[in-house]
């Protein structure tokens, strides 16, 4: 399978997001999936089935697997951010994750503690890689220059009815990865 490299990361190229799917879809879905060839698989707190996504890679040879979560924004916080990590590494039966990001920027909470907090799970052993999501190119570029271990991606949606053109030419110059979502629109 290809790979898209970016700060040392050499992430799948093509991954299985389970967004919107339910357990049983989930469950039903991955081990298929595992079956074609796929490595990289992607959930968050939000979508409420890391669990599921858990159980259908029991088995799996970990070393063989890239897993990304996102923690949600409900999450942003001194009290709540590892917790919730360890939360969801619980849920998906594994020690670490590949890929952690934050979800959204939100509006509440400032870019820099989101990035703080991502920065301290690396730290802690709990992912191997960070990065964001939905951000924009002012939080992209904020984000950025607030972390001390390099954002390997900015998950965003991307398909041919949405010009992200002027975030791929900032992903490009910062060595930033993007991850699209809804590549085939919603």
């Amino acid at each position: 399978m290809q790979t898209v490299k970016a700060h040392g990361a050499e992430i799948p190229a093509l991954g299985l997001g389970v967004f919107r799917m339910s357990e049983a879809e989930v469950e039903a879905i991955v081990p298929a999936a595992l079956d074609a060839g796929f490595a990289h698989f992607d959930t968050a707190q939000i979508y409420e089935n890391e669990a599921a996504l858990g159980r259908a890679l029991a088995g799996a040879p970990r070393e063989s697997l890239f897993l990304t979560t996102k923690v949600w924004v409900s999450n942003y916080s001194d009290a709540r951010f590892l917790p919730s990590v360890d939360e969801s590494l619980e849920r998906l039966q594994v020690d670490q994750v590949d890929l952690l990001l934050a979800h959204w920027p939100g509006d509440s909470v400032p870019v820099a503690d989101h990035i703080a907090w991502l920065n301290a799970a690396q730290a802690a052993g709990k992912t191997r890689f960070i990065g964001v999501s939905n951000y924009n190119r002012a939080e992209l570029r904020a984000a950025i220059a607030a972390s001390d271990a390099p954002l390997i991606t900015n998950q965003i949606e991307i398909h041919p009815y949405l010009d992200q053109a002027p975030m791929a030419a900032l992903a490009a110059q910062t060595g930033t990865a993007l991850t699209a979502y809804y590549g085939m629109a919603n």
